[in-house]
């Protein structure tokens, strides 16, 4: 897990990288995940094209980076009718460690507006947005993708985008290895990890249900691994991975973030942050529905931080 993995020049500590999850890799979580450190490479959440033209970049908590961060790769949700020399101009004052596409998200409004998953089942158009990011972009350039449509022939589609992302110069390929229409509740089928491997010359990065207890079996069928869920269980997985198993203070860890969040987020934006977290943090307790009951309907940030410290107080730190 922690031999140096290089791509393009670019030499990664790590084999493993933080997955760009919505609502969650914002910058106040992407400095928690440093604190441990760990990791290779961590990504940003999908960013939309028309903010990046708009906002403060090093002020936005979507794209100011820190430097403790190190590598950070920024992903894009692109439809390719985007001017997309301006936006990789935007991105390139970020000196980001690499760009992103992602070409799997199954949502439905995302999907309604060409982009994700709608844009990998558009041959023309992912081809056309890959060749003119590549024109303007000489850097680190990946995508982010799933099997594609469960049909009959959807291998033979699969390996016609693997092809594509080829010919187009991509350096670097993450698969979800779900189909479009399957949940997260659905395990991935990681058994497909070895025959993608086989069929393409790009590096691959696995993703999908990936934990402690499956990383070190999976990355044998893969280049890399992407973490995603796990690490806002245990934003301490990575270094806990490399065997530098840290010690924990729950309560601590919590009132961290809490805090990064609070800094980097107004009120109004920060509590949504705050209590999605609180979901997936709550699982290191055996009753961490008690945990999440008592976040979820908090008014306020002081309210949510006072209910989630009675909580704490109330544990022996019992982690699951």
């Amino acid at each position: 897990m922690h031999t140096p993995f290089s791509i393009k020049n670019i030499s990664f500590p790590s084999r493993l990288f933080l997955a760009p999850m919505a609502g969650i890799t914002h910058s106040a979580f992407r400095r928690l995940i440093s604190d441990f450190g760990g990791y290779g490479a961590l990504y940003t959440e999908m960013l939309s094209p028309g903010a990046l033209l708009k906002e403060n970049l090093t002020e936005s908590p979507f794209t100011k980076r820190r430097a403790q961060e190190g590598l950070v790769i920024y992903q894009m949700q692109l439809t390719g009718d985007e001017p997309l020399g301006l936006v990789v101009d935007r991105l390139r004052s970020l000196e980001p460690a690499g760009i992103d596409i992602n070409l799997g998200c199954p949502a439905p409004a995302i999907r309604k507006n060409g982009a994700g998953k709608a844009l990998f089942d558009n041959f023309e158009k992912v081809a056309n947005t890959l060749i003119s990011i590549r024109k303007c972009w000489d850097g680190l350039l990946s995508v982010k993708c799933r099997l594609g449509d469960n049909s009959s022939g959807w291998e033979e589609i699969f390996l016609q985008r693997l092809h594509l992302f080829e010919d187009c110069g991509i350096d670097m390929i993450c698969v979800h290895p779900r189909f479009s229409d399957e949940k997260l509740k659905r395990f991935a089928r990681w058994n497909l990890f070895k025959w993608i491997r086989s069929q393409t010359k790009i590096p691959l990065i696995g993703n999908g249900d990936i934990t402690e207890k499956t990383a070190f079996t999976l990355i044998s069928d893969c280049d890399a691994l992407m973490i995603g869920r796990a690490s806002v269980t245990k934003p301490w997985i990575f270094q806990s991975l490399n065997n530098r198993i840290p010690s924990i203070d729950l309560k601590e860890v919590w009132l961290r973030f809490y805090n990064y969040t609070c800094e980097d987020f107004p009120p109004e934006k920060a509590i949504g942050r705050i209590k999605e977290f609180t979901i997936y943090y709550s699982k290191n307790f055996f009753f961490g529905h008690e945990l999440f009951r008592a976040v979820q309907p908090s008014p306020n940030l002081n309210v949510l931080r006072e209910r989630a410290v009675e909580f704490f107080d109330s544990q022996i730190n019992t982690e699951s």
